[in-house]
């Protein structure tokens, strides 16, 4: 199961209709998925035509979870078809944001209820997150495997980008794993001689840039005023077409990555990084690692290839003694070696 979250900062850059019909897409596939609406304004909830006033949303879930009250997802997820579900939210989930800000678990919620899902087997989880970096965009990042971040043609939206990669910067001391980031251009119009320019630059400084960029169209508008995904209101126009091409770019690209659990033994360290090939050998807040259960570990996605690494720990730099493949680094020292093949 992988989680995908998608934010941005910045509102009005097409996130939500993103996260909705994604979702749709892959279900499309025959790949199961949950869209969980994160999102106190319940936009997701509305892109899909749900105005039921039920207490059978993430709000209550989030409760159930703080009261330690056992339940049964299933009794708070709505089918769409045996492919595509989603969780609703609700206006007043923006309250537990001032309720829970000095709360140490507060940024384990989602993690819990998406524990919850594991035995009903969906392939992917799709987040969608409210315009800001409150407690549960926090919580969404935390969780995610993948942060696909949509950017419109603006230097606003993708100042929003940079404050998210910010954030888990700062909090990479407290993330079990650092989650690969891809960005997707939106309500792109290919008339404008602006909207080109911007399109170039952003190819030249962003990795993992998903294509094709999703053009405006009416019919998306269309499709949350009626309830439907895109698929379902108009499966052959060009925003339907636009999404279908992300999400067959972003499967080919996500079959070269993968997943590594790197760990360390130093009971009596403060402060553990990991460097290397992937990061430049920079020590970076993303790639601190976690304590858990006296032991250190961070998950990291990378692309296939071959990567040489070290940890730092507190001020020591030191090969992977877990890991018995490694080369001198001419310092005296090892690295240690990395192969990620098929």
């Amino acid at each position: 199961m992988r989680v995908i979250t998608f934010a941005n900062q910045k509102g009005g850059c097409g996130k939500t209709t993103l996260a909705v019909n994604f979702a749709a897409g892959l279900a499309k596939r025959k790949i199961k998925t949950l869209l969980i609406d994160l999102d106190p304004q319940a936009h997701a909830t509305l892109y899909l035509g749900y105005k039921d006033q039920s207490n059978n949303s993430v709000l209550k879930i989030f409760d159930n979870l703080i009261k330690n009250i056992e339940f049964d997802p299933k009794d708070y997820i709505i089918s769409r078809n045996p492919e595509f579900s989603f969780v609703s939210s609700k206006i007043e989930l923006g309250a537990l944001e001032s309720e829970l800000s000095e709360k140490s678990y507060a940024l384990e919620l989602l993690k819990r209820l998406i524990e919850k899902t594991e035995p009903l087997n969906f392939e992917y989880i799709i987040v969608d997150t409210p315009p800001n970096l409150g407690f549960l965009t926090l919580n969404a990042l935390k969780c995610a495997d993948i942060v696909i971040i949509p950017l419109e043609c603006s230097i606003f939206s993708l100042q929003g980008s940079e404050n998210l990669k910010k954030i888990v910067s700062l909090f990479g001391d407290y993330y079990e794993k650092l989650p690969l980031f891809f960005h997707l251009i939106t309500m792109f119009d290919k008339r404008s001689n602006f909207n080109k320019e911007f399109l170039r630059k952003i190819e030249k400084i962003i990795d993992n840039l998903l294509s094709p960029p999703v053009r405006n169209n009416i019919h998306l508008k269309e499709a949350s005023y009626l309830g439907k995904t895109i698929f379902e209101h108009n499966p052959f126009c060009r925003g339907a077409q636009d999404i279908e091409k992300v999400i067959e770019d972003f499967l080919k690209k996500i079959k070269r990555i993968r997943a590594v659990d790197f760990s360390c033994e130093a009971h009596s360290a403060q402060k553990i990084y990991l460097v290397g090939d992937f990061n430049n050998w920079q020590r970076r807040e993303e790639y601190a690692l976690v304590r858990k259960n006296g032991h250190w570990q961070k998950k990291v996605y990378l692309p296939k290839g071959k990567y040489r690494y070290k940890f730092i720990i507190d001020n020591t730099w030191a090969h992977d003694n877990s890991n018995p493949y490694k080369e001198t680094d001419n310092f005296g020292g090892y690295n240690s070696l990395l192969s990620l093949e098929d």
